[in-house]
């Protein structure tokens, strides 16, 4: 009896894989992990300026 591989064989991404996204980002996580960063500062940013201006 021959058991045969049924995992999905990983292809190149396609081109709609990559719509919408800024010329100088490559991968979606990449979009991701930049918006939450951004997140993080602005929100520490914004705390700090809480307490120097209180």
């Amino acid at each position: 009896m021959k058991i045969t591989d049924q995992t999905p064989h990983s292809s190149p991404p396609s081109e709609n894989e990559y719509e919408g996204l800024p010329p100088f980002i490559k991968t979606w996580p990449q979009m991701y992990g930049i918006v939450i960063g951004t997140l993080i500062v602005l929100i520490v940013l914004f705390y700090a300026m809480m307490h120097y201006f209180d």
